[in-house]
């Protein structure tokens, strides 16, 4: 992955610990004041790291602030002393609680309205001019807490069964997924971005104070499109290419602030823009142009609306990496007409990969066990949020009336899981052609909105390993060798798609 400095700068930071309390240096020279602003820092840790890595050579004060130990050079023992003898002012700052209006009290409008208010972590959202199930990635999820105006009473999708109120924001959400009532008219909101980031354990954090829980929807641009699989319209055409990522905030006049990101190694600065249509738009700049990894949203107890963004691992030694082997329990998906099912073969290609990846070093998550009950397909969705991996990876066989149907294929929903899949629909045929002599036909990498891929804080995939109603693919797919070797094919796919980052 590309690396940075203050990559490096921030693993140094976790290995020396806490910083402890700010020193005081009237007097010139004091030792560790490399920069001479008067207070051992932070900013002297940082030259100092430079200096100890080779980056930067010290002038002759440099070094002789700087050689804690003095033994003629600034080594990370005298970072490490720096550390001992800072703190970083952001990182034990805290934030004022931020106090929040709602339609439930009169805000200064006798007018009554219909609402919604969100009930779940994060409730799908789609686009209200059309009454389908199909999920649109250009729709974002909405945080738990978030209200918005009814537009529609309640509707029901004649080819899904399934029912959805549509929103005055322009979007469509599950009616299971919001509860409905009647408040009062709410006045414009207005939203600060403050100051404080937080870069630590994979993620970067800013915070938002608004005064009221508006909803707001995030795309990445610039990306096209071109029609794939099924005819769906959101396979990745010419690579991934964002340069930014835009959240639009509704029923927003004004919005300010605009935090620095020092320590990212995925954003790089922000902007507000203050659109025509009483929105509000935050554009967070990427470091690098396509370089993205998936983001949370969610409000913490001070209302502060939190934007996590997800750091880049610098390889699979430290990564989280989720697995999810495709039905179990009593829901045994595909069959192969001899007794064994689908759950069975995913369970066992989990495991297996679940061995390489621990062996460089990956923590590795299931999304269930191999017991007599499994978690719902939502419930799958969702462990993502709480595990917090690095990807996701969703394990399955194909299945068709057509016996002769065979080979593998990868799917994503997020455009920043187009890469990934596309790694793995290269390397999951490679591994059992090298390795077993197997040609597994390549169907690629293509656009689905599998329910459990649709998340937004990792890349996630679904990898359908061959058919299991194709003869040939299911003799491989039942075989302690094929199982081994389409993990390993999974594995090499992960492999290429880290290092290329």
């Amino acid at each position: 992955m590309k690396k940075h400095l203050k990559k490096i700068l921030l693993t140094c930071f976790c290995l020396f610990g806490a910083f402890v309390f700010t020193v005081s240096a009237q007097a010139a020279g004091i030792k560790g004041d490399i920069n001479s602003d008067g207070k051992i820092s932070l900013k002297d840790a940082r030259i100092a790291l430079k200096f100890a890595s080779s980056v930067k050579t010290p002038t002759g004060a440099q070094l002789v602030s700087g050689d804690m130990d003095s033994d003629g050079a600034i080594t990370l023992d005298d970072v490490r002393v720096i550390l001992e003898k800072s703190v970083d002012i952001d990182s034990v700052r805290v934030l004022s609680p931020v106090e929040q209006i709602t339609p439930t009290k009169n805000q200064g409008s006798d007018t009554r309205v219909k609402f919604c208010k969100v009930t779940e972590y994060c409730a799908e959202t789609f686009p209200s001019t059309v009454l389908n199930d199909k999920s649109s990635p250009l729709f974002t999820t909405l945080p738990k807490g978030t209200f918005d105006m009814l537009d529609s009473e309640l509707l029901t999708d004649s080819g899904s069964g399934k029912q959805f109120y549509n929103l005055k924001s322009g979007r469509r959400v599950y009616a299971n997924e919001v509860k409905t009532f009647t408040g009062y008219k709410m006045p414009y909101n207005k939203i600060e971005a403050m100051t404080l980031v937080k870069t630590k354990g994979g993620s970067t954090k800013m915070f938002l104070a608004l005064d009221w829980r508006v909803p707001f929807n995030a795309v990445l641009k610039p990306q096209s499109y071109e029609k794939g699989y099924d005819g769906r319209e959101f396979n990745i055409s010419g690579g991934f290419t964002p340069k930014y990522i835009d959240f639009t905030f509704y029923y927003t006049k004004a919005a300010s602030g605009a935090p620095a990101f020092p320590d990212s190694d995925v954003v790089k600065s922000c902007k507000w823009i203050i659109n025509d249509d009483k929105t509000a738009t935050l554009r967070v700049y990427l470091r690098e142009q396509g370089d993205f990894y998936g983001y949370t949203t969610y409000y913490d107890k001070d209302n502060y609306l939190v934007i996590s963004f997800k750091e880049p691992a610098d390889s699979l030694n430290g990564m989280v990496i989720e697995l999810d082997p495709g039905h179990g329990g009593k829901e045994p998906g595909a069959g192969s007409g001899t007794g064994v099912y689908e759950k069975d073969i995913t369970y066992k290609i989990a495991s297996q990969l679940k061995n390489y990846l621990e062996d460089a070093g990956t923590t590795v998550v299931f999304s269930r066990d191999n017991g007599s009950t499994v978690p719902e397909i939502e419930e799958r969705r969702l462990s993502t949020i709480k595990n917090d991996p690095d990807m996701l990876i969703s394990i399955h066989l194909d299945s068709l009336s057509d016996r002769s149907a065979n080979g593998s294929s990868v799917y994503y929903y997020t455009s920043y899981s187009g890469e990934l899949a596309e790694s793995i629909s290269q390397s999951l045929p490679k591994a059992l052609k090298d390795n077993i002599g197997y040609n597994m036909k390549n169907k690629g990498s293509h656009f689905y909105p599998f329910r459990v891929t649709r998340v937004e804080n990792c890349p996630s995939v679904l990898v359908e390993c061959g058919f299991i109603s194709n003869s040939s693919d299911f003799r491989i797919q039942n075989s302690a060798s094929g199982q081994k070797y389409i993990a390993k094919g999974i594995f090499d796919g992960i492999v290429s798609y880290v290092n290329e980052q």
